[in-house]
């Protein structure tokens, strides 16, 4: 039985610390012991791994944690939660059964890949302690990122090799309902937790002025724990704030046809998230596709979108039509590349098309061989002109002419409605999700109809 005791870990400037997040666990859970770990013990204590800590430290603060997780777990049992995380409902005595626990990231963005930020273990878990002196025994961690040399990646990896079948790994949305791509958990099973993402959106300066309550408040906190003394009696509560009420139609409604007036959910989570930053956070890990890998007729390898993916994915293929293009690109990658979407055969875990279907000549052509792909997640991007309309657009009437700032191969622009209808009536993949992304695009997340996401 996994102890009832929680720590956090918070190391570097003390002063970002989420104390807000962190009390929100002793709220909900009042019979569980807390111990919070900072520089103090990571200055004090004589850490298995305090060489490899000393070489994180100046690069990435979450692998210093990461590293002493696994050594407080191994001394201590209970549980390890980020800091950056607001507890939801109390954890229940059933989680506790078992010598481990994690849970995955997410089973359709980071399909396989277990979460480090929620771990609980008894005191001495013969696993865990595997773990720490497989770090122990590298020469360096600090060659890639602490995500694959210490946390989630060496975590999976670990359970792979030694195939400890005794972790009990728990769905992604008891402690992550939504991942920091915007795929939310719609479901009725219990959500325990809520992650903020800090190290990932490089945002703890916001996260400790986060109003706790009020995130609580859009989960629905489960039996909240009510104050041990008696209160006061309250007096008159004062008269409601009038709001402005909550816009929920267009005034385009009004004077069109309904006809064609067309909706579509589309998310702002990821608006102004880089392109760049969001497709390395998908891809890591992961046996990938890269469609249009060649940015031709740019193709320069100090910019190359492909060349920054091979630096994170467990394997990275090509595929590109311009085969003067992908004769540049082969002397600076490992994995193979292709001149079209029908010589893929391998299976991969991510297909990636970013900012090619406003290229292609035959849209139904080009996703009916994207569906033959065998893969279980579709990422695709486009330009997305309602977001462009400001600074991609101008008329100059003494002219008489029209300006517009787009690559001279592009054939349409799309809208989140017309990329959505494309999608649907030329291909069978599933829209899970769609996001405005990057301040000018719209990124779609789509899965089979067998592996579409469970509501």
């Amino acid at each position: 039985m996994i102890p009832k005791l929680i720590h956090f870990i918070w190391v570097g400037n003390e002063a970002k610390r989420p104390d807000n997040c962190m009390e929100s666990w002793r709220t909900l859970n009042p019979g569980w012991e807390f111990r919070v770990w900072g520089n103090a013990e990571l200055n004090g204590i004589d850490w298995v791994n305090a060489k490899h800590m000393t070489a994180m430290y100046d690069r990435e603060l979450n692998g210093v944690a990461d590293m002493m997780r696994w050594e407080i777990l191994h001394a201590h049992g209970g549980i390890v939660v980020d800091a950056d995380s607001i507890a939801l409902r109390p954890l229940d005595d059933h989680l506790l059964d078992c010598e481990a626990f994690a849970c995955w990231e997410n089973e359709i963005v980071r399909p396989g890949l277990i979460a480090a930020g929620y771990f609980g273990s008894v005191a001495g878990n013969p696993f865990v302690k595997q773990i720490i002196d497989d770090i122990a025994a590298e020469p360096s961690v600090t060659h890639d990122t602490a995500w694959k040399t210490v946390g989630p990646l060496r975590l999976t990896e670990s359970y792979r090799t030694y195939g400890y079948s005794k972790l009990r790994i728990y769905p992604s949305h008891y402690f992550i309902p939504k991942h920091f791509s915007g795929v939310a958990y719609d479901g009725n099973d219990p959500v325990y937790a809520h992650q903020l993402w800090g190290s990932t959106r490089a945002s703890y300066d916001e996260i400790r002025q986060v109003d706790v309550d009020a995130v609580q408040g859009d989960f629905g906190v489960v039996e909240a724990v009510a104050p041990v003394a008696a209160a006061p009696v309250a007096a008159p509560a004062p008269a409601p704030v009038a709001t402005a009420p909550q816009v929920t139609g267009s005034r385009l409604e009004t004077i069109h046809d309904p006809y064609f007036v067309q909706k579509v959910e589309i998310s702002t989570e990821i608006a102004t998230v880089n392109r760049l930053e969001l497709f390395l956070n998908i891809c890591r890990g992961k046996r990938v596709l890269h469609v249009g890998c060649a940015d031709w007729p740019i193709t320069d390898p100090a910019t190359s979108l492909h060349l920054a993916l091979e630096a994170v994915c467990a394997q990275l293929d090509g595929v590109d039509p311009h085969v003067e293009a992908l004769a540049q690109l082969e002397p600076y990658v490992s994995g193979r590349l292709f001149g079209s979407l029908d010589d893929v055969t391998d299976s991969y875990d991510v297909v990636l098309v970013p900012e090619v279907l406003e290229h292609v000549p035959n849209v139904d052509d080009f996703l009916k061989s994207l569906e033959r792909v065998d893969a279980s997640t579709f990422f695709i991007s486009v330009p997305d002109a309602f977001q462009c309309r400001g600074g991609h657009f101008d008329y100059i009437d003494g002219a008489q002419t029209f300006v517009e700032v787009v690559h001279p191969d592009h054939n349409v622009w799309y809208t989140p409605y017309t990329f959505a209808n494309t999608i649907r009536k030329y291909s069978d993949l599933q829209i899970e999700q769609m996001w405005f992304f990057n301040r000018i695009s719209i990124l779609a997340l789509l899965s089979k109809p067998a592996l579409a996401m469970a509501a």
